[in-house]
């Protein structure tokens, strides 16, 4: 395992308050009714759900849904997602960059290790990731996402591939030297998981008979501009190349037709409707 540091830059402040889980945080029928939305056939392919597809056995993998159904845009902008990021990132300067849906079927692979912020080519936001489980996780056999929060903000350079012997041997270094643990075992639909972009995550293989389903909301807050490649000189050489092929999917369903250094968000990613609720900013 390698932990050094980068030229991207790391937000201490929202290092600590932006990670946990929340129980109940949208009624159950709503979820319910978001999941037949997504469940829908798409009439295409993006490139980087392609990707990601081939990437993990098993995996099924959409992003974007909230273009083609009014209702999830709603959802995602006006209601409870909306008013998490909002109430989370104590502002109103809140834009959706995407949603993407996640079937892992019995026999998915892993996934990996990683920070949101590594892929996601933008400079100068914050990101938050919100993660709604569609049905429920009841045990380890059905890969709960796992949450390790390092002592201090830190961009961690770590083997970008599925080897199962270094996802687990990375779970006992990180057991040993006490980092704080998160887990999403026991969530149902109606609850959510949160974290920043920053966030070191990932799951074991999915071993459950049914399949595990989820839909994921990332918000950006702020204005940054588009920065493609980041010098990532430090990191293993499958991580710069993972990097490098999301960025550039991400470039393409995101952001389409903007350039390096280009203003972000663009008119591709819509600002959200609600402001933070003063009790809890």
């Amino acid at each position: 395992m390698m932990t050094a540091s980068c030229c991207l830059s790391v937000p201490a402040a929202a290092w600590i308050d932006r990670q946990g889980v929340m129980r109940e945080f949208c009624a159950a029928n709503k979820v319910e009714r978001i999941r037949s939305l997504i469940q829908q056939p798409s009439a295409s392919e993006s490139s980087l759900e392609a990707s990601v597809r081939g990437y993990g056995q098993h995996w099924d993998f959409r992003e974007n849904l909230w273009k083609d159904h009014p209702e999830l845009e709603r959802w995602l902008l006006e209601e409870e997602p909306a008013q998490l990021a909002a109430d989370l990132l104590c502002s109103d300067r809140v834009w959706l960059l995407r949603d993407q849906t996640y079937c892992k079927r019995p026999g998915s692979e892993l996934t990996p290790w990683h920070q949101d912020a590594l892929f996601i080519p933008v400079e100068g936001c914050e990101f938050l990731t919100i993660w709604i489980p569609l049905s429920s996780i009841r045990s380890q056999a059905d890969a709960p996402l796992e949450y390790w929060r390092a002592p201090h903000p830190c961009c961690e350079l770590l083997d970008g591939g599925s080897s199962s012997s270094s996802h687990r041997k990375n779970r006992r270094t990180w057991t040993a030297d006490g980092r704080d643990h998160t887990t999403t075992l026991g969530l149902k639909p109606g609850d959510c998981s949160y974290h920043d972009g920053w966030t070191l995550h990932g799951s074991d293989c999915h071993e459950a008979a049914t399949e595990r389903l989820a839909i994921v909301a990332v918000y950006g807050c702020g204005e940054g501009v588009l920065r493609l490649a980041p010098a990532m000189s430090l990191a293993p050489q499958s991580l710069r190349g993972q990097s490098h092929l999301l960025r550039e999917g991400l470039h393409r369903s995101c952001f389409p037709g903007l350039r390096e250094g280009d203003p972000v968000p663009s008119h591709h990613n819509p600002w959200i409707r609600c402001s933070p609720r003063k009790e809890l900013t």
